[in-house]
């Protein structure tokens, strides 16, 4: 088909206002598009969700709740049971943990540690989804507990969420610098909730609550630690954590003395295990024991940030271990 003069000469036109286009303008931008999503859109993002709940922290509850539960038991806890501290710990523990990201978003925006959180790095919004994600799992979690555990049990883990939320991240951790020795009282919860979900060990409700003092003085040894490292971010948002209130060096000496005492609590409910349990017990405890001295004393004598990093990071598998311990030690009887 012939091609009529009148589409040349558009052609012609057309390319003749291209070559013009061209030279007066040789750093011609590439086109690139542009994102259409507008601010404050909600982007569903799982792992930002399951950060909210702090996961790194709720293992070693529930070592502590479970640990607790089988030392009761002397053995394999009932199923039920222990689903209900598992399941009913785990839902109530995020639950907590998550309102305690939604309750400080602002002073996680301050400090350098936290200002990549999703909360104050604005990947989840509105915060109030934060706020709902928290009373839920919380409300599933007292549910669960209510619903497989006894009243006592679920007594134990509503009020370790209370202890932790509005006790502890509300009005202790903002006021004084005893609040991470008052509030350790949230962990100590999860032990007693496993202690008293098997009614048989009741008689023996001591030895329940020797394991939650186990976790309440473990617990300012390895925050303070903690604290070591980040004293100037607490301090540049006036919350008076120990160390930020008394000084890296000071703060390792109480983190020693702390130490001193949570040895002989460790030892105190010895006397549970039998035969051979007890005898692995004592040899695993007390190694455990100078291990997490001998970190402490190590940043006593040079009170730096790496060193406060190893005492940190090894009262965690401490704690693990002393339970997990505790448990095999309890099924040798």
């Amino acid at each position: 088909m012939p091609i009529s003069n009148k589409r040349i000469n558009l052609f012609r036109l057309k390319f003749v206002e291209g070559c013009r286009f061209s030279r007066s303008n040789p750093a011609r931008p590439k086109y690139t598009p542009q994102s259409t999503a507008q601010p404050g859109t909600f982007e569903l993002s799982l792992s930002d969700y399951v950060a909210l709940t702090k996961p790194k922290i709720i293992p070693l509850l529930l070592v502590a709740a479970i640990g607790s539960e089988v030392v009761a038991s002397r053995g394999i806890p009932p199923i039920l049971a222990l689903f209900g501290v598992f399941v009913g710990g785990a839902l109530a523990s995020a639950g907590a943990l998550a309102l305690n990201s939604y309750l400080e978003k602002g002073i996680d925006a301050k400090m350098k540690r936290t200002s990549s959180r999703p909360l104050p790095s604005g990947r989840i919004l509105p915060s109030s989804h934060a706020l709902f994600l928290g009373l839920g799992l919380l409300a599933s979690g007292i549910i669960t507990a209510g619903v497989t555990l006894n009243l006592v049990s679920t007594f134990f883990i509503a009020l370790g969420a209370f202890v932790y939320v509005p006790l502890y991240t509300l009005f202790l951790k903002p006021r004084t610098s005893w609040n991470i020795v008052l509030g350790g009282f949230a962990g100590s919860c999860a032990a007693l909730a496993g202690w008293y979900a098997i009614p048989s060990a009741w008689g023996a409700a001591a030895v329940g609550w020797l394991l939650g003092a186990l976790v309440f003085v473990w617990t300012p040894s390895h925050f303070w630690s903690l604290a070591v490292i980040t004293e100037e971010d607490y301090s540049a948002v006036n919350i008076p954590m120990l160390p930020s209130v008394v000084g890296p060096v000071a703060a390792s000496r109480y983190i020693v003395i702390n130490t001193l005492f949570l040895i002989p609590v460790s030892l105190l409910y010895v006397s549970y295990f039998l035969g051979v349990g007890f005898v692995l017990y004592v040899v695993v405890t007390v190694v455990f024991d100078l291990l997490l001295l001998a970190t402490n004393l190590r940043l006593l004598r040079s009170p730096t940030k790496a060193n406060a990093w190893l005492a940190f990071k090894f009262s965690s598998p401490y704690l693990a271990v002393i339970f997990l311990v505790a448990m095999v030690a309890s099924i040798l009887h």
